[in-house]
This record gives C-alpha cells, sequence and structure tokens, in this order.
C-alpha cells in the first residue's frame, strides 16, 4: 500500500501548505499530492475557499482512497512499483552506492544505480553505508479506526458492515519531543524500540477496548505510527535559528503546521551527507533537528523534498556529475518550471 504514514498508518491529515497567515508556500508536487487526496476520499472538506475564509491550506481524506489514487498515478507515469519489497543492503565503493540489495517473495535482487533517493523515513541507506545518523525521542500514541453509535452488538458477533466509523486516538503525541518532555521514550531506529511501540500502543487500545462495551475496532494502522525516527547528519542541519532566513540554494519552504508563524526555507544541502556522493534523503530523514526536524517530517515537507531530490538526481545523472556537484541555479530553475515555491524568506 502505498503512502506509508499518510495511508498505511491512519495518519490522514494533509497539513497546511501555507504560512499561517493567508500565504501559500508550498505548491508542485506537494500541492499535487494534496489535490490527489481528495480525488476518490469520502470525505475531504471544501478547500477552495480557504483564504478567504482565514483558514489553513490543508485537508482530510480518506487513507485508502489516496492509496489507490497514487498508484494509479504512479502506473499512468510508466513507473515500476515493487510491493512486499524490503531493502536489505548496499554496496558502496570509494563513497558512491553502486547498488541496492532487495528481498521480497522472488528473492533477493541486486540494483545498479547511478543514484538513490533514500525516502525510507528512517535514512536506511544512509545509516546502512555508516553515514552519520540521529535518531529522535516519541511518545506513545496510536489512531486507529473504529466503530461507534452503530450496532456494535451485530458488528462484534462478526457483521461485515454498519454506519459510525471513526478515526480515534490515544496518548498524547509530542510535538516537541526533541525538548526530552517524553518520559518514556520511543525510539524508531531499532527493532525493539519499534516493536515495544507497537505492543505498547496495542495495550493501551485494548485496554479501552475492554472498559467500553460499544468500541468495535475496525482496523488497525498497519505501520509503526513513530513520527520521528531517524535522520542524517547532513552538509548543513536545518534548526531552530533559522526560522525566517534565506538560503542562496532553498529549494522550497515550509510553515508551521501548528500555529502562524514565520518560515523556513530547506537549503538543498539537507538532503545530503558529507561522504556519500550520489545519494540524497527525502521526507522525514533530511537533516533537521529541533523544531525544523517538527515541521520537515510530515506529508507536504515529504513531498517537497522528494520532489527537489529526484530533480536533482535526474541532473546528476544526465550531466554524469554527483549530487553535490550539480548547478543549483539549473535545479532552482527547474523546480520553479515545475510550480515549486522558492525564495520564500527573500
Amino acid at each position: 500500500m502505498l503512502g506509508g504514514l499518510a495511508t498505511t498508518g491512519h495518519i490522514v491529515i494533509y497539513l497546511p501548505l501555507d504560512d499561517g497567515y493567508g500565504r501559500q508556500v508550498i505548491g508542485g508536487i506537494g500541492e499535487e499530492f494534496l489535490k490527489l487526496s481528495m480525488n476518490y476520499a469520502y470525505y475531504a472538506g471544501d478547500i477552495s475557499s480557504w483564504k478567504e475564509q482565514g483558514r489553513r491550506y490543508e485537508c482530510k481524506y480518506n487513507g485508502p482512497a489516496f492509496s489507490l489514487a497514487l498508484e494509479e498515478s504512479l502506473l499512468a507515469e510508466g513507473i515500476d512499483i515493487l510491493y512486499d519489497t524490503l531493502f536489505v543492503g548496499s554496496e558502496i565503493e570509494d563513497g558512491v552506492c553502486k547498488a541496492v540489495i532487495t528481498e521480497n517473495k522472488s528473492g533477493r535482487s541486486r540494483y545498479r544505480c547511478k543514484a538513490v533517493i533514500d525516502a525510507s523515513g528512517d535514512a536506511e541507506v544512509f545509516a546502512r553505508a555508516n553515514e552519520p545518523c540521529m535518531a529522535a525521542k516519541n511518545s506513545l500514541a496510536i489512531w486507529s479506526y473504529c466503530t461507534q453509535g452503530a450496532d456494535t452488538q451485530y458488528q462484534k458477533r462478526g457483521g461485515p458492515d454498519g454506519p459510525g466509523l471513526s478515526l480515534v486516538s490515544f496518548g498524547k503525541i509530542d510535538t516537541q519531543a526533541f525538548k526530552h518532555t517524553v518520559t518514556v521514550p520511543y525510539y524508531g531506529d531499532t527493532a525493539e524500540g519499534i516493536n515495544r511501540f507497537i505492543i505498547d500502543g496495542h495495550a493501551r487500545l485494548l485496554n479501552h477496548m475492554k472498559a467500553h462495551d460499544d468500541f468495535v475496532p475496525a482496523s488497525l494502522p498497519g505501520m509503526a505510527q513513530i513520527r520521528m525516527a531517524r535522520r542524517i547528519v547532513g552538509r548543513y542541519e536545518l534548526s531552530d535559528k533559522d526560522a525566517g532566513r534565506h538560503f542562496e540554494d532553498n529549494i522550497g519552504g515550509t510553515g508551521d503546521w501548528r500555529k502562524p508563524g514565520p518560515v523556513y526555507e530547506i537549503p538543498y544541502r539537507t538532503l545530503m551527507t558529507g561522504n556519500l556522493k550520489n545519494a540524497l534523503a527525502a521526507g522525514r530523514c533530511i537533516s533537521s533537528s529541533g523544531e525544523a526536524w517538527e515541521l520537515t517530517r510530515c506529508i507536504p515537507q515529504a513531498a517537497l523534498t522528494g520532489q527537489a531530490a529526484g530533480t536533482a538526481a535526474a541532473i546528476a545523472i544526465e550531466r554524469s556529475l554527483f549530487v553535490q556537484d550539480i548547478d543549483i541555479r539549473q535545479l532552482r530553475e527547474t523546480l520553479k518550471r515545475d510550480g515549486m515555491i522558492l525564495d520564500v524568506n527573500h
């Protein structure tokens, strides 16, 4: 199922593309995906007049419908999708990733590569190449679908359907985990940490179900709902001090989904480390810390950095260059042509 936390993980809110003051700051694929999430949605809300109504440019959507729309879109572009496939290793030679290794039902495969984009959410490619990475503390939180206000006894006996489907959450999502406010931290960079997060979340849900006779679970998240797992230590680390700052190599910018506030421009250098010459990060594993990591971990920012990384990789391959050696002006001009909003702090 495509989409990660946005679909399999039940985090079905496409967070804002604006700065909270009526100014759109994210375009390109980030905006395309917001609209795509509503293509076949059962509920999306009206976003056409978000600015006039003093609202944020965001929406809610149906996760499975969004995943199907993503698949349809990728297949229409001629992209090969490998479901049920795991990245398990890479071949690194003189700072260049020569190949990635995967495993699935067909066995182990080796894919030679000229460029690699790590959009794993956990910096898997970089970590296994022994590049410097950082992990974050997470608080326990589980979002699950349940049925409430319907014929719950009928559904408990195995009834296949019924009204009253709703999304419920248990646990506090600590949006300032970097400040060490998490009393019992969960980490997403080890098997032990992920398993503890999942099992403890299930226990919290089960305890609620035992105490409430009208509560019937309908769907559990298909992956650990860890918000910030592991990210690279890049050539530049975006941090709190960069709010409102302009970067000549910015590949876009983001507002704060929690409140109106200053915009963070995202430098191209946050997508790469010092040693791997043909690898770029995208999504929540780019090089950012503190408040900046809290903002860049979300769906629109993953789309933004993903578009930038994909474009940069294509330019590098076309010109037989390493990703850090491409002409940043060509990258930025291409991103602008493709609908990205740059220089939001200039």
